[in-house]
């Protein structure tokens, strides 16, 4: 996880909590450094929904994650999506999440619901 992307998140939510934004407190806490925000894992998931899958007619309309293990400042992590089940009916699918580090250990893991949208006729 980017140092400044953690900065960058801090500075937009003033969640400054210590744990993200102080290696030293971080690490007298028992981690190996600064934490990334879960939320900002969320933020990927959202990037994920609104640029790959399914990409521009996508709206995210709910996510549900489980934040597994911490993911230290400098750690990089692939965030993936498979999708679970799709309803024509109302327009939606879900896709299970799955957040791994660099190593291929999940650290977080969930299911966003998303919504299909479709380009409105101009009425003229």
């Amino acid at each position: 996880m980017d140092l400044d992307a953690i900065d960058r998140f801090a500075a937009v939510t003033g969640d400054r909590s210590p744990l993200h934004i102080d290696a030293a407190f971080a690490t007298s806490r028992g981690f190996a450094g600064r934490v990334a925000h879960g939320a900002l894992l969320v933020g990927y998931v959202s990037q994920l929904v609104g640029m790959v899958l399914p990409g521009r007619n996508a709206l995210l309309l709910g996510v549900n994650m489980a934040f597994v293990a911490p993911v230290i400042a400098g750690t990089r992590v692939t965030i993936a999506g498979v999708v679970d089940q799709v309803s024509d009916a109302v327009r939606s699918a879900v896709l299970k999440i799955e957040a791994r580090d660099e190593a291929g250990a999940v650290v977080a893991r969930g299911k966003a619901t998303i919504g299909f949208t479709q380009e409105v006729a101009a009425h003229g």
